[in-house]
């Protein structure tokens, strides 16, 4: 059955003939938190119609309740009067009617600045599609047209990553659903950067609450990467694209998702472009990106089209995302906007967040693709010991594509790289298959590119077999330091950071006196022997040897707990990077052309 959405848009009048989905949205008081949305729907046939919110949104692998957000649902036949529906389940609305033509109208709580939910204030409104629009699965594959109405007090334009219709003031067009959901919208009190002109196609960055930023030094460092990025493929994809960033009082903190024509960024509007942060914030915003190609086009099958119902499972986000992590790296120093040691600090810092944990004894790159959606899609929800067996797909795959990205170059004498690779995965799946790549056509392309068999690389992908690093840096004339040494029993083994005012667990380093204790990823640290932590820095521990304990005071999921940490010392390894004496001309030229010299 061919489902058929028909509205009247002011002058826009689609006829029953069309197969074009429409949407209008308003915001009549945003002091309610609530966005309204009208529909009216003409169905092929007559009978029962089953109306879906997804359960989750394109970048953002993780369940999601978008329809406990809904109220007031309401639907009407054509003669206006009431008709039934019925919840079938949590995320879906039947709808009994004998007549072709219904009119839909429901509103959706947003109170929630996360990235990944709608939100909207009297200052500005971000809209997830996902989490606001319902689908049938008739109409998932046909067009969609959008018409937003913003708050009266606020200026009339909206960001978005879609396209607008002719002569249609913020009535914007897609595809098919899987284009709509994957672009937010963002309005409001706006500001807009200059245009950004790259291959003749217009960038934009627009925000809200943008704070302290230079705006100069913003747009022309973006322009930059932007450019870098683009080189890696050699064509842009898109029409326009879009940066739209809500502003935190966060200073120093960001985070974001990437989208097709899009990106969706929250940013701290303090000391963003201060030197400590300037090179982590534009690795940032390189990686969301460069993830217009690596994820959005150069795709595993399964990330495409979506179903929205369940997890949409795929062994190969260590590809999706590791590559992604170490493409930012190279984008931003082909930009000259990081020097040769801060691209080999940050590599080496990928691989320590990994080597140096108990997962990776346990978990392999591709099982970690799969474990994202675990525990209904939130990888932090598990227990200290389901946690520490796992380990990150951005980090190791990273490495596996440094190590790649080697030994393509050393196999081919540096006449081929990753970048060849991942241009022809575009260009044969994206432009001419229009689909994602299996499992066995990835590998496949990789070594037609590397010109020799690949085994040891997707051993170390598919298993927890233990890398040979220094032979893959050795390529590049680099040695890396993987022997083991201990580390004092003074050092607790915690990464911490500040969000809030609050100093929070990022990391808990295997084997030490804080992962011994239970000390969790995300927990907030609040004293150790009955001082207050104040700063990620902790206060030191003097006069502390191995044996003696601490006390640690620490709020998780709101509860209160008091830890007993033992001082110890434990094996750990620095994976430090240095050049080795007297390269070859061959390790000479990978390492100058690896790091874009």
């Amino acid at each position: 059955m061919i489902a058929f959405l028909v509205f009247v848009l002011g002058p826009l009048l689609l006829s029953a003939q069309t197969t074009k989905t429409v949407f209008v949205i308003s915001m009549p008081k945003p002091s309610n938190h609530l966005y309204h949305v009208e529909l009216n729907y003409r169905s092929a046939k007559k009978g029962a119609l089953d109306f879906h919110m997804p359960v989750w949104t394109p970048g953002f692998y993780s369940l999601m309740d978008y329809a406990g957000a809904v109220s007031n649902f309401e639907v009407k036949g054509a003669d206006n009067r009431l008709l039934k529906w019925k919840k079938t389940d949590r995320t879906t609305w039947r709808v009994n009617t004998a007549t072709q033509n219904i009119k839909i109208s429901y509103d959706v709580k947003a109170e929630d600045p996360f990235i990944a939910n709608n939100n909207l204030t009297e200052d500005y409104g971000y809209i997830i599609p996902g989490a606001l629009l319902l689908y049938t699965k008739q109409a998932l594959p046909l067009p969609v047209t959008v018409k937003v109405k913003p708050y009266q007090k606020w200026p009339l334009s909206v960001a978005t990553g879609l396209s607008e219709l002719p002569g249609q003031a913020n009535v914007f067009t897609a595809a098919n659903f899987d284009e709509l959901y994957d672009s937010p919208l963002l309005m409001g009190r706006l500001e807009s950067l200059p245009v950004m002109m790259v291959k003749g196609i217009p960038h934009q960055f627009i925000g809200y609450n943008m704070g302290d930023l230079d705006r100069k030094q913003l747009t022309a460092d973006l322009e930059k990467i932007i450019a870098s990025g683009s080189n890696i493929i050699g064509e842009i994809p898109y029409k326009h694209y879009t940066f739209l960033a809500v502003g935190t009082p966060q200073g120093g903190s960001f985070g974001g998702i990437e989208h097709l024509n899009s990106a969706s960024l929250i940013i701290g509007n303090k000391n963003l472009l201060a030197e400590k942060n300037r090179i982590h914030f534009y690795n940032f915003l390189a990686h969301e990106y460069f993830h217009a190609y690596n994820v959005k086009r150069i795709r595993p099958i399964e990330l495409g089209p979506f179903d929205y119902a369940k997890e949409n499972y795929t062994n190969l986000l260590w590809i999706s995302e590791g590559f992604t992590v170490y493409y930012e790296n190279i984008i931003t120093r082909a930009a000259k906007l990081m020097t040769e040691q801060q691209v080999l600090d940050n590599f080496r810092q990928c691989i320590t967040n990994y080597e140096n944990k108990e997962g990776h004894l346990h978990q392999s790159a591709s099982a970690a693709s799969r474990a994202i959606w675990e525990m209904e899609g939130n990888p932090n929800n598990r227990d200290a010991d389901a946690l520490n067996k796992t380990i990150s797909v951005y980090d190791k795959g990273c490495a596996l594509a440094l190590m790649l990205d080697l030994k393509i170059r050393h196999e081919t004498r540096n006449q081929r790289s990753l970048d060849d690779l991942m241009k022809s995965l575009y260009r044969a799946y994206y432009k001419e298959k229009n689909r994602g790549f299996t499992e066995s056509e990835f590998k496949k392309e990789a070594e037609q590119v590397a010109g020799t068999p690949l085994d040891e690389l997707f051993l170390y992908a598919n298993t927890t077999a233990a890398p040979d690093y220094s032979k893959y840096f050795a390529y590049a004339g680099l040695n890396i330091d993987t022997i083991s040494r201990r580390a004092y029993g003074n050092n607790l083994g915690i990464v911490a950071g500040m969000n809030s005012n609050k100093i929070i667990a990022r990391e808990v380093i295997w084997q030490s006196p804080a992962w011994k204790a239970g000390v969790q990823p995300g927990d907030q640290i609040l004293s150790i022997d009955g001082n207050q932590v104040t700063s990620p820095g902790f206060p030191p521990l003097k006069d502390k040897k191995n044996g003696d304990q601490i006390t640690m005071n620490i709020m998780r999921n709101g509860a209160e707990k008091k830890l007993m940490l033992t001082l110890n010392s434990w094996q750990t390894r620095s994976f430090e990077i240095t050049p080795l004496p007297n390269p070859d001309k061959l390790q000479t030229l990978i390492y100058n052309s690896w790091m874009r010299n």
